[in-house]
């Protein structure tokens, strides 16, 4: 019997299921077998007993932007929701990446204006910082990332989401094509959580290749955010503002096609990263006016942009967001974050139309209660600059929680869903679909 069914076969035959208690399992705690080294070099883990401490209807892996999106917005919808994340606090890379401009919020309309395109959840969460005085700019918004961890937070909580975290996901539980539960590495040891409908927010698309769904690796750039205070108010080139007076946001591009799976790269890429910061505050010091400048903050998260892609049913393409491509699926819409080369030519940021999200764009062509929101979504690579932002993750994970519960809610599949009841559902979440 593989590792996987075993753990798949103890996790269900065990008779005490424990339901949303972690604090049993520090009571309840079971010795881990001994590791043993093999000739061969490697390590052969012994098998595990491996308690279930929640159960939900929907289980969204991963608390960034696109994954506080799906669970808020499944629970709205009358899901049971738990939300899995690695760390401390939610924002992914919003808020640990330091990555704080809302970007892709705005693109050019057939009429030549520069038009928002992106509601619902993330105009909620705009609003809500904006009466705490905790963002600035309303076409790029910036916000602190301490506040914008306490409202993502104060959302799951008013929604009756539940969130673990400390819990690194490892693995999923299949049943045919169909995922059943994740496997998680914690402190007090293995867990499992298990679910009905899935959101894979992980942002490198753990759940998209563990239940063996079709994707693409690819090799993308991986800088970093980081912030500096100290800061003369009149100060110029010496990052973005942010809410807070004297506080700027740095940018370091870092390093092209790169591997962001790969844990040894990303540990010497973290620590030039660091040393770059470092340097480029003493610079910032050297300047005039600028001798009370300090590092204040480097990212709990490095800025990796795009690892794996689902292959989806359908894929959005440049080609497609360039012409105003209308989806009868359309799910959300985004705009452009950056300049882009298209046909020879660098467009620049506010020549960039705004392009449409298609339901057949977020899911899997097997796997039927999988739904997958973030930067792992289906796009063409060419297209990673918009679809990895934080508005197009908020889009296309109010997509997916809302997908996930009305399938839940149909007893049928995602693939499924009732498009016409998607797209009213979302409307009436004052998402904007075209």
């Amino acid at each position: 019997m593989d590792r996987r069914n075993f753990l798949k076969a103890s996790m269900f035959g065990v008779g005490a299921t424990m339901v949303g208690a972690p604090e049993i399992l520090a009571k309840e705690s079971v010795k881990r077998p001994p590791l043993r080294l093999e000739a061969n070099g490697w390590l052969k883990q012994p098998a595990r007993e491996i308690p279930v401490v929640a159960e939900a209807d929907i289980v969204v892996l991963g608390g960034g932007p696109a994954g506080v999106a799906a669970a808020v917005s499944a629970a709205r919808t009358g899901a049971k929701v738990v939300l899995l994340e690695r760390y401390t606090f939610l924002g992914g890379l919003w808020t640990g990446g330091l990555v704080l401009p809302m970007l892709s919020t705005h693109g050019l309309s057939p009429a030549g204006d520069w038009t928002k395109v992106i509601w619902g959840f993330s105009n909620e969460i705009y609003f809500r910082l904006k009466k705490m005085k905790m963002v600035v700019n309303a076409k790029a918004p910036c916000v602190d990332p301490e506040a914008c961890k306490y409202v993502l937070e104060q959302y799951c909580k008013e929604s009756g989401v539940q969130i673990i975290y400390h819990s690194w996901a490892t693995d999923a539980v299949m049943s045919g094509d169909r995922i059943e539960a994740i496997f998680l590495e914690t402190k007090s040891g293995p867990i499992a959580v298990k679910g009905k409908y899935f959101v894979d927010a992980s942002g490198d698309g753990d759940l998209i290749a563990w239940s063996g769904e079709d994707h693409r690796e690819l090799k993308y750039h991986i800088g970093a955010m980081y912030r500096i205070g100290g800061v003369p108010e009149d100060m110029k080139k010496a990052g973005t503002k942010t809410p807070i007076s004297g506080i700027r946001n740095g940018h370091l591009h870092g390093f092209d096609d790169q591997d962001g799976l790969d844990v040894l790269n990303l540990s010497k890429i973290q620590i030039d990263l660091r040393e770059q910061m470092w340097k480029k505050t003493q610079e910032l010091r050297s300047r005039e006016g600028g001798e009370g400048i300090f590092l204040l903050e480097t990212p709990p998260q490095i800025g990796v942009r795009v690892t794996r892609v689902l292959n989806p049913v359908k894929p959005v393409t440049l080609e497609e967001s360039m012409h105003y491509t209308s989806y009868k699926d359309s799910i959300g819409m985004s705009g452009g974050s950056a300049p882009i080369m298209y046909q020879g030519r660098k467009i620049a940021t506010r020549e960039r139309p705004y392009w449409q999200i298609p339901y057949s764009s977020i899911l899997p062509k097997t796997c039927p209660n999988l739904l997958v929101a973030g930067r792992c979504f289906g796009y063409d690579k060419d297209l990673s600059y918009d679809a990895r932002e934080i508005g197009t993750c908020l889009v296309t994970g109010q997509a997916a929680g809302t997908a996930s519960a009305l399938a839940l809610l149909g007893r049928t599949s995602v693939q499924d869903v009732n498009i016409e009841k998607l797209q009213s559902t979302l409307v009436e979440q004052k998402a904007k679909l075209q």
